[in-house]
């Protein structure tokens, strides 16, 4: 597999978004998809098709590769992925999904969810990374939480 370098920045700072990560968290866990064809688990998320935004294409990957619809979604960060070799780019945009119920799975390359603590040892990518990001999305979701109660007082 090719090495990839990438680099975070605020939400909203890169344009044209091509991919979607969405960390969905149930009760207290991380939602994980199977994927059928590479045979490990991966948080769902995908490429943004001609004419939609990085919203709609959030909640489109969610539903397709988990089937929850009963969630909200917050955008958290934006990255550029820059290929090893410095010869491309992919932009994306990185959301939390707070999931009410789970849903029905519908027909993907996708054959199931599990619920996971912390990254599940058959994961595709890079786990340090991945555990990383679970740190930063845990860190950012409580400072919301926290300004949202202080917002309230």
């Amino acid at each position: 597999m090719e090495s990839m370098f990438k680099k975070d920045y605020p939400v909203g700072r890169l344009d044209d978004i091509t991919f979607v990560a969405i960390f969905a968290n149930y009760q207290g866990k991380w939602v994980y998809c199977w994927h059928k064809r590479r045979g490990s688990y991966e948080h769902p998320g995908g490429h943004v098709e001609a004419g939609e935004t990085p919203m709609q294409a959030a909640k489109r990957e969610l539903f397709e590769e988990s089937g929850i619809t009963d969630c909200k979604i917050t955008p958290l960060w934006d990255y550029q992925q820059i290929w090893g070799n410095g010869a491309g780019q992919n932009n994306g945009r990185v959301f939390y999904a707070e999931v009410y119920s789970l849903g029905q799975m519908p027909e993907s390359e996708m054959s199931s969810i599990a619920l996971f603590d912390s990254v599940p040892d058959n994961y595709t990518y890079d786990s340090e990374e991945e555990a990383q990001d679970l740190k930063l999305v845990r860190k950012m979701m409580q400072a919301f939480q926290e300004d949202t109660a202080d917002r309230a007082i």
